[in-house]
């Protein structure tokens, strides 16, 4: 220990009791004011408790401060208006891609499709030539050397209205041939195409031309165009050609 700091007893304990050698230091220290500084550090503490308190959100200034900046900022919220919620936010959303895809991709599309319609429609088509198509692809898709096709024409009951039914594949029931065409005699004794069913369903119910094939797609079109038929062999089924041989 250096000397500065050793203590050194001012107290001769040998004629003065521990007793009364308290009361001398006790006395000494007031003297010197221990018990004022004390005081002011307990003090100060006590005040930077006190604040600290009244600046805590629990505090009664806390509370004071928190309603003031409410107020602030409440009337600043309520200019905004309603927050959409996050479902409208979707839905919205979804409403502006919708109009752009109907605005550029969609018009694309349709353009696209109806270019194909009008461009793949013959200027004049005769039920020879629909005939020869069907014989055509019947050989194609059977290989066979020699074949045949149905044909049926019939006459409704009301009107100049017939159906011409069609099937690659021969001997058949016209309920179940694969073109059943509806057509509607004018003025030019031509035949308009009011209806066709494919397989048994209505081409009018397609949404898209995608499944669609060779004649398939030609009919399609015919119809969607009302297209007219030349009925070159008259009304008559066996005045047309369907029995094709390789000789």
């Amino acid at each position: 220990m250096s000397e500065e700091n050793q203590f050194i007893p001012t107290i001769d304990p040998s004629d003065t009791s521990v007793q009364d050698m308290f009361g001398q230091v006790l006395q000494q220290k007031i003297q010197d004011g221990a018990i004022e500084k004390a005081i002011s550090a307990k003090v100060d503490g006590l005040i930077e408790d006190v604040a600290d308190q009244a600046f805590r959100s629990y505090g009664d200034l806390g509370k004071a401060m928190e309603e003031k900046l409410t107020n602030a900022i409440i009337p600043q919220l309520e200019k905004i208006g309603d927050l959409p919620t996050y479902h409208q936010f979707v839905i919205n959303r979804l409403a502006e891609a919708a109009q752009d895809f109907y605005d550029q991709k969609l018009a694309a599309k349709l353009d696209e499709e109806l270019k194909n319609i009008m461009g793949e429609v013959p200027d004049e088509v005769s039920l020879s030539w629909l005939v020869q198509q069907v014989m055509e692809g019947a050989q194609e898709d059977s290989g066979d050397y020699e074949g045949e096709i149905y044909l049926k024409i019939t006459e409704r009951n009301y009107g100049s209205f017939i159906n011409v039914y069609l099937d690659p594949c021969g001997e058949s029931d016209r309920h179940d041939c694969k073109y059943d065409i509806h057509l509607c005699e004018q003025e030019d004794k031509k035949w308009k195409v009011i209806g066709l069913r494919i397989d048994g369903g209505d081409v009018r119910e397609r949404k898209a031309l995608g499944s669609l094939y060779r004649l398939e797609k030609i009919l399609f079109n015919m119809c969607v165009t009302k297209a007219t038929i030349e009925m070159d062999g008259g009304l008559n089924s066996g005045e047309y050609e369907t029995y094709w041989s390789n000789d």
